[in-house]
């Protein structure tokens, strides 16, 4: 299921992977009450759904679901792959893999992709930012992040001493 989510488009496999959390959501319900879960009433059956797949750190049995988790790991390999082609273009003929990937495209224009991969990641970044709450950084971000982990490292090696 994580090969399928890292490298196929999102619309490809959205409803799939609904299904096969769907199944894995039953599966642990009904070995997890003998059954007795199909007699719940809708509301406390959402209530055991969400709280199967919500993290153990917040009370939850973890179980992570595979539907959203799904978009960002196609976002993030996919990203992983645009940057470096990106930064292997043009540099060297024997290394031109940007040019060979994707000819005629640029890749540091998402507006210029036709691409159906490039479309996918471009409908990716959207559906993140629009319905899953995830915000893009900024270059000020990008700079501070160093020292935010920095002085965070610093201070928890500080405490334990």
């Amino acid at each position: 299921m994580a090969f399928l989510g890292r490298n196929t488009p999102t619309p490809l496999l959205s409803e799939f992977m609904a299904q096969v959390d769907d199944t894995i959501v039953e599966a642990v319900c009904r070995h997890g009450t003998g059954g007795g879960h199909v007699n719940w009433s809708p509301h406390l059956r959402k209530f055991a759904n969400m709280n199967i797949q919500v993290p153990h750190f917040r009370g939850g049995f973890g179980i992570t679901p595979n539907e959203g988790s799904a978009i960002s790991a196609f976002y993030s390999a996919t990203c992983a792959l645009v940057v470096w082609l990106g930064s292997h273009g043009g540099n060297k003929p024997a290394q031109d893999f940007a040019d060979a990937w994707a000819p005629g495209l640029n890749l540091s224009s998402p507006n210029s992709w036709h691409a159906p991969l490039l479309q996918a990641l471009s409908t990716s970044h959207a559906l993140l930012l629009q319905d899953y709450g995830c915000v893009e950084w900024t270059s000020e971000s990008v700079i501070e992040c160093p020292r935010l982990w920095q002085s965070r490292l610093h201070s928890l090696l500080c405490r334990q001493v």
